[in-house]
């Protein structure tokens, strides 16, 4: 089972991981930032498992080209980033059986920080609680899940096998 540690113990070990990159998303895609554990990847997207997250089963769409707002994005990527998107959050529904999904797309107007980047991407979010609301799974206020390599390789390997049938 993932543990739950303190936002100050996950923004450590994000520095200790990787620093303070340019932009966090393009680290990620350049594998510049600790394990990136992909679910599909091909030259224009990285769909994957963010490895700090609020709740277990938790994918992101990242755009591998350095796109920061709406009005630059090529429509035709951000209709893609969608469609995987809704792939990744039929397969979340799939695996983790979870009440619902929130999909958001973000991409931070404050800058470059530990836990956000300006990039654009979006975030599939699997939510188990009736209560669950945006503040709890967008807040590391209450804690972070890490996951052991194997707890990662397990849930990726889950993932992989639906993928295509998502």
């Amino acid at each position: 089972m993932p543990t739950l540690i303190s936002r100050d113990e996950a923004l450590r070990r994000i520095e200790a991981e990787g620093g303070a990159p340019e932009c966090l998303m393009c680290a990620i895609v350049r594998r510049e930032v600790g394990a990136v554990h992909a679910i599909f990847e091909d030259e224009a997207m990285l769909v994957m498992l963010p490895r700090y997250v609020r709740r277990w089963g938790h994918v992101m769409v990242v755009p591998k080209p350095h796109v920061t707002s709406f009005a630059a994005v090529d429509p035709a990527l951000w209709a893609r980033a969608n469609q995987l998107a809704h792939q990744a959050a039929r397969m979340v529904e799939r695996v983790m059986r979870p009440r619902r999904c929130y999909v958001a797309s973000t991409g931070s107007s404050a800058g470059e920080m530990t836990q956000t980047s300006r990039h654009l991407h979006v975030h599939v979010i699997p939510l188990y609680e009736a209560d669950d609301r945006p503040s709890d799974v967008f807040s590391w206020s209450e804690g972070i899940f890490v996951g052991a390599p194997e707890e990662w390789a397990e849930l990726q390997a889950r993932y992989r096998a639906v993928w295509d049938a998502s």
